[in-house]
């Protein structure tokens, strides 16, 4: 049994000089773990309650605009606050930050601007929308591909965390079943 405990901090001490020896595998792992995944939760109940709201669930601008104002808008502002306050330390980290940021910028200007046409019942207002919803689509797409380009790249694995069945990346992602 000793010799078990043994071995299990000799692996934790290879995995530890592992990322001590390549920055950007620490940086990227402080990243996720003490940064983004603290306010991962902001964004998804904001784009749920957005979500709730629109496309199939449409029901009525008043809904809409009122879930903007209420929910959407607040959350998400709270959300990009806080990525904004994010500090990585390594330039591909900050390239890869930079993108997410730009993403959200993009999709809070979205919802803000939509909320506008509703309030001004301007239907011209509509194409800048989802030219903003689409651009922030794409730019937090960029980054998820990115992230996982950069874990390969420095030997990352996502690690499913005892009592769940998807990873960090799943959760970050938006992919997975949940906790088991």
């Amino acid at each position: 049994m000793k010799r078990l405990g043994m071995i299990s901090i000799l692996m934790i001490g290879a995995l530890v000089v592992g990322c001590a020896a390549d920055p950007v595998a620490l940086d990227l792992t402080r990243y996720v773990n003490q940064g983004v995944l603290q306010i991962a939760e902001l964004e998804r109940k904001s784009l749920e309650q957005y979500a709730a709201v629109t496309g199939p669930n449409y029901k009525s601008d008043e809904e809409v605009y009122a879930t903007l104002q209420n929910w959407v808008i607040p959350l998400y502002t709270r959300f990009l606050q806080e990525l904004r306050k994010i500090r990585p330390e390594t330039q591909e980290v900050r390239e890869l930050h930079r993108t997410y940021i730009l993403g959200a910028e993009s999709l809070l200007d979205g919802f803000k601007l939509l909320m506008l046409a509703i309030e001004l019942k301007d239907p011209s207002l509509i194409k800048a929308v989802n030219e903003k919803l689409e651009k922030g689509r794409v730019e937090n797409e960029r980054w998820s591909r990115e992230m996982a380009f950069l874990y390969e790249k420095h030997g990352l694995r996502p690690e499913k965390e005892k009592g769940y069945t998807e990873s960090v990346l799943d959760v970050l992602f938006g992919r997975g079943a949940g906790q088991m």
